[in-house]
C-alpha cells in the first residue's frame, strides 16, 4: 500500500498536463452552458443588467412557436440530404482515388482544396456564381438560368450544393485511410472465391469500412445541424424563410429582436436535440459495426 502511494505521488505530475485543457473546456463550454441555461429562464433582452425570472415561459413559447418548428424542419432537411450526399460521393471518390489512377495524388489535392477555403469566402464565391457566373455561362448556349438562392423552392438545395462541394474532402480522406487499412489478402481471397467487384465491395470492403462510416456520418450530420455561417452570408434565412435554420433563427431572435432569454431557451432545446441525435446515431452505427 505504501509503495502504491509513493507511485501515485511520483506520477501525479502527469495530471498537470490536463489542467490547461480542463481549464479551457470549463470556461469555453461548461460556463457558457450553465450561464445560458440560467438566462433561458429570464426575459433578458441581451443588453440590460436586470434579470427577471419568468420560469418556464420561454420554453412553453418556444414549443408553441411555428417559426421554430419551420427552422428545425429546414435544419433537418438540410442536414439529412447533406449527410447522405457527402458520404456517398466521398466514398465513391475514395474508391476511385485509392485505385491505380494516374495522378491520383493530384486529384486528391484538388478534391480536398475546397475544404480549406473559409465558409464565408465560399458563400460569397457561390453567391456570385449563382447570380452572375452560371447565368452568363448558360446564356452563351441560349439558356435562361436564374439563381436558385432567390427561389424559395430551390434555395435550400442551392445551399446544399455549395456545402457538398466544400465538404467532400475530409470524409474522402478518412475513407481512403480506411480503404488502405483493409488487408489486400482478403480482397484477393474474395476474387479467388469467384466474387465480382460489387460483391467483394459489399461483403468485404464495406463491413471493414464501418468505423470510417460511423465517424464520417457523425461528423457530417452534427456539423450540418449546426450550420450557420454559410446560410448567414448567402441567404440570411431567405427568401420567405425557406433557408432559415435553427442557428440563424436563434441568432436573430437573441440579437436582432433583443429577446436573448427566449433565444437561450431555444438554444437549450436545440442542445438537447443535438445530444439525442448524436447518442441515437452513435448507438445505431456502433451496433451496425458489431453486426458486420
Amino acid at each position: 500500500m505504501q509503495a502504491l502511494r509513493k507511485t501515485f505521488k511520483r506520477e501525479m505530475w502527469y495530471v498537470l498536463f490536463l489542467v490547461p485543457g480542463l481549464f479551457l473546456f470549463t470556461f469555453a463550454v461548461i460556463v457558457p452552458l450553465v450561464t445560458g441555461a440560467r438566462y433561458s429562464f429570464t426575459s433578458w433582452d441581451g443588453i440590460s443588467s436586470k434579470l427577471t425570472y419568468i420560469g418556464w415561459d420561454n420554453y412553453v413559447n418556444a414549443v408553441q412557436d411555428s417559426d421554430l418548428w419551420t427552422a428545425l424542419g429546414n435544419t433537418f432537411k438540410y442536414a439529412i440530404i447533406m449527410t447522405v450526399l457527402v458520404n456517398v460521393l466521398s466514398l465513391l471518390f475514395a474508391l476511385l482515388l485509392d485505385s491505380y489512377l494516374p495522378a491520383r495524388n493530384l486529384f486528391r489535392t484538388m478534391f480536398f482544396l475546397p475544404s480549406i477555403i473559409s465558409v464565408v469566402l465560399t458563400g460569397y464565391i457561390w453567391s456570385y456564381n449563382y447570380s452572375q457566373g452560371f447565368p452568363k455561362l448558360f446564356a452563351a448556349f441560349g439558356m435562361d438560368v436564374t439563381s436558385p438562392l432567390g427561389n424559395p423552392h430551390y434555395a435550400l438545395f442551392g445551399l446544399i450544393v455549395v456545402a457538398v462541394w466544400q465538404g467532400i474532402g475530409p470524409p474522402m480522406i478518412i475513407y481512403i485511410a480506411g480503404l488502405q487499412g483493409i488487408p489486400g489478402e482478403l480482397l484477393e481471397s474474395a476474387k479467388i472465391d469467384g466474387a465480382g467487384a460489387f460483391r467483394a465491395f459489399r461483403n468485404v470492403t464495406l463491413p471493414l469500412l464501418a468505423p470510417s462510416i460511423t465517424i464520417n456520418m457523425l461528423l457530417t450530420l452534427t456539423g450540418s445541424l449546426k450550420v450557420f455561417d454559410l446560410v448567414y452570408v448567402t441567404t440570411n434565412g431567405g427568401p420567405s424563410f425557406s433557408t432559415e435554420v435553427i442557428t440563424t433563427f436563434v441568432y436573430k431572435t437573441a440579437f436582432s429582436s433583443f429577446k436573448a432569454g427566449y433565444g437561450m431557451a431555444m438554444s437549450m432545446i436545440f442542445f438537447v436535440v443535438l445530444v439525442v441525435v448524436t447518442v441515437v446515431q452513435v448507438s445505431i452505427f456502433r451496433k451496425r459495426e458489431v453486426d458486420l
